[in-house]
């Protein structure tokens, strides 16, 4: 038996067969990413992101099979926040993808694939998207921006701040957020995954302003493109001074021949940072949250490209 394929998730919806998907399907669900997004995800890429071997987040993959054919699939990917003092659990859905011929019967009780955690987290999704998740209890909580900028030689603001990029060291977590904004732990796990995607070169450091370690940043170089071009998959929640942190990873960026990098915000401190270095919004996501027994009631997010799939695909 695969991992992840435990025969008590097995169900059927009218002539729908709901089911863990297997290592095995990867071709399929490789053709499917094809069919539903236009690009092809190869099966190598997907191996990593559903059914990565050692150490990482959990992950629940599953697929829609009709009439002995795979129309459809969604994954879960399952990682730890900080909110109001506490630590809780969240899942972000992922590859969420149905066949169009197969989307009314297999798409509902796709998004029916409820996991054990304590609140659930989509960004963007289409209108067919948006009419599932608010029928399925989710509600929209804000906007996730995506910011694109030029990568460039240090500033002096980021000499002057004392900003430097370290050595990795997983025994530094974050600085403390805001009690009421749920924060991403970026537990070392979850980031050695993330800097083990076949598609990129991965830059993973301890930030460290005027000596004090701040937390973990971990940055792509996707050398495929000429000249290459970069991306911050994540960097820690700073209530001030991410301007000169900012200008530091595209100096960063900037030595490694990157021409542009992009960054995702949820929160204004950041976008107001990127846009004071030139950035321009170039994406918006609408922010989705559910939290079945409401539990988990935020007042702000600090999300980056860490949350379910979104690092690694158009860097």
């Amino acid at each position: 038996m695969d991992r992840g394929e435990r025969p008590s998730q097995v169900r059927t919806v009218r002539d729908v067969l709901l089911r863990p998907s297997t290592e095995s399907e990867l071709p399929r669900l490789s053709e499917l990413t094809e069919v539903v997004y236009g690009v092809r995800r190869e099966p190598e890429v997907l191996r990593w992101l559903l059914f990565h071997p050692g150490p990482g987040p959990e992950v629940e993959s599953s697929v829609a099979e009709r009439h002995g054919r795979i129309v459809g699939h969604v994954a879960s990917l399952h990682c730890r926040y900080r909110v109001h003092g506490g630590t809780v659990t969240g899942a972000h859905r992922m590859l969420w993808m149905v066949e169009h011929a197969a989307r009314g019967r297999a798409g509902v009780p796709l998004a029916g694939r409820t996991p054990d955690t304590d609140f659930e987290v989509v960004l963007g999704g289409t209108a067919a998207t948006k009419a599932i998740l608010v029928m399925r209890g989710f509600r929209e909580v804000g906007e996730a921006l995506e910011v694109r900028l030029s990568a460039v030689a240090a500033s002096t603001t980021a000499e002057s701040a004392g900003v430097s990029l370290r050595e990795y060291d997983p025994a530094v977590a974050g600085p403390a957020a805001p009690d009421d904004t749920l924060v991403n732990l970026a537990e070392p796990d979850h980031l050695s995954w993330l800097a083990a995607c076949p598609e990129h070169d991965a830059l993973l450091f301890t930030l460290e302003r005027s000596g004090e370690a701040l937390g973990p940043v971990l940055l792509y170089v996707n050398r495929a493109n000429d000249p290459p071009t970069g991306r911050v998959v994540h960097m820690p929640c700073l209530a001030e001074g991410a301007g000169p942190v900012l200008a530091a990873i595209l100096d960063r960026l900037h030595r490694e021949g990157c021409a542009e990098a992009t960054v995702l915000t949820t929160e204004e401190s950041l976008l107001r940072a990127a846009e004071s270095l030139g950035g321009d919004v170039f994406y918006r996501r609408p922010l989705w949250f559910r939290s079945p027994n409401g539990t988990v009631e935020p007042a702000r997010f600090y999300l980056t490209y860490m949350e379910g799939d979104l690092a690694y695909r158009r860097v």
